[in-house]
């Protein structure tokens, strides 16, 4: 009878496989490299493709070992020493720390293994199963069987529904290394590009809007200069009204510039929190003893009403003295004849209008957010007693150039970038902003800051 091999014994085959599988390693490594170059080179790729692709083909490398080494069976005996699974583990660390969903498919699409990355953007485990039942897009199901299909790379644009929508680059490739080519596995990877695509949205909104603002005055004044020049020009009267008309124009360009400057700004530098000491309560008095002299141009008030006790806020004061300001300014050009405008300042859950419909944040999402119990949430608030909004319009006004009536904005100065600003404000502070209005009865802005100290 034979006797059952030694661990001495054992040595010099392990050392013979581990070799042989290294060097399949070693050989889907230089493959891998040598069609992602081609691919670079061949197909003028972006820096997002190519790094997807270099993370796919890595993400590879590490399958093909880990099959290598978890699924094909060994000889009797023969084990991986210490040295070896270390690098085992390594190459699972790197794949786990991918910010990116990476999947292995056997030959009949189902998931072999998976990063942990996975179950958080799918909700679940997804190891063992079928990929249609992880991802239910034909668009990726056809990727996969042409990766396979034509040994190649293959790409796709992905929207998913669950838990939220979302835009997805989906890639697959086949793992072109030794037996794994010949049972036909996949890599698959995603990569979320939602706040992608909604800032390449927002810039293309941005600029066709804002291009279309300025255009509307320039072309005015193009008209006047023209008419000034031939008819007009032996005609004081008309010149005179047309130099007014051109002024208001230009006052409305240097606004909309302004506007565009001061929202550029505050998106630089969103990234950084403030952290100075602000009082809400003073600031409030300040803008309302600011604009008094305007409301009172308008026939109607201003009024402050300011917490008994001082509001200390961590806030940026040019910011939330411009926060208040915007608010205070439309509350006085929107609220109808003889504007009744209130600020109030206060601290916990702000009070409640009866009857008026509300979108955005609450006291409560915003402590939660900061960690704060909810009576130390900062709020600044702007009533007016105005027409109102309707209930669809109430989730968009902080959109930029958004206007419920465009022509009624131009009359009274808007730009349509006044709430932008403000929005784009208190997420820099890590705030938020409340609108509450019923038709006919008025409209109240209400915006949140941390507390001191948060």
């Amino acid at each position: 009878m034979k006797d059952a091999p030694t661990a001495a014994d054992s040595r010099p085959v392990e050392s013979e496989i581990f070799r042989s599988r290294a060097g399949d390693f070693v050989f889907a490594g230089a493959t891998g490299v040598i069609v992602l170059l081609g691919a670079v080179m061949l197909s003028d790729l972006h820096a997002g493709a190519a790094a997807a692709l270099a993370i796919i083909y890595g993400s590879g490398l590490f399958l093909r070992y880990f099959s290598l080494r978890e699924a094909a069976p060994v000889a009797p005996g023969i084990t991986f020493n210490e040295e070896q699974v270390q690098k085992f583990e390594r190459l699972r660390a790197v794949l786990n720390a991918l910010p990116q969903p990476v999947m292995l498919l056997d030959e009949n699409d189902h998931i072999e293994m998976s990063n942990p990355v996975c179950a958080t953007t799918f909700g679940k485990e997804v190891s063992g199963r079928h990929i249609s039942a992880v991802i239910r897009a034909p668009a990726a199901l056809d990727s996969i069987r042409t990766a396979r299909h034509e040994r190649t790379v293959q790409e796709a644009e992905l929207s998913m529904l669950n838990p939220d929508e979302r835009t997805m680059l989906f890639y697959a490739a086949p793992v072109s290394a030794g037996q794994l080519a010949d049972r036909g596995r996949i890599i698959v990877m995603l990569r979320d590009r939602t706040a992608q695509k909604k800032l390449e949205r927002m810039r293309t909104d941005f600029i066709a809007n804002a291009s279309h603002e300025l255009r509307t005055p320039l072309a005015s004044m193009m008209g006047f200069i023209e008419t000034m020049q031939n008819h007009a020009k032996d005609d004081p009267e008309a010149r005179q009204r047309f130099l007014r008309i051109m002024q208001s124009q230009a006052e409305r360009m240097l606004r909309l510039v302004q506007d565009l400057i001061s929202l550029s700004a505050i998106e630089l530098n969103e990234a950084k929190t403030p952290s100075d000491r602000v009082d809400l309560n003073e600031t409030a008095l300040s803008v309302c003893d600011m604009l008094a002299p305007i409301a009172q141009a308008r026939g109607g008030t201003l009024v402050c009403e300011a917490c008994a006790d001082p509001v200390p806020v961590t806030a940026d004061r040019d910011q939330v003295i411009q926060v208040i300001q915007n608010l205070c300014d439309n509350a006085l050009k929107y609220g109808g004849t003889g504007p009744q405008v209130t600020v109030t300042t206060g601290h916990g859950i702000p009070p409640v209008e009866e009857g008026f419909r509300r979108t955005g944040d609450t006291a409560e999402a915003i402590a939660v957010r900061l960690g704060v119990d909810i009576r130390d949430v900062a709020w600044v608030r702007v009533q007016d007693r105005g027409e109102g909004i309707e209930r669809t319009d109430l989730p968009r006004l902080t959109e930029r150039f958004y206007r419920i009536d465009v022509e009624k904005s131009r009359s009274v100065g808007g730009t349509g970038l006044g709430l932008a600003i403000v929005k784009h404000i208190l997420q820099r502070h890590r705030g938020g902003i409340a609108i509450e209005s019923a038709r006919g009865e008025g409209s109240a802005f209400t915006c949140f800051f941390p507390p001191a100290g948060r």
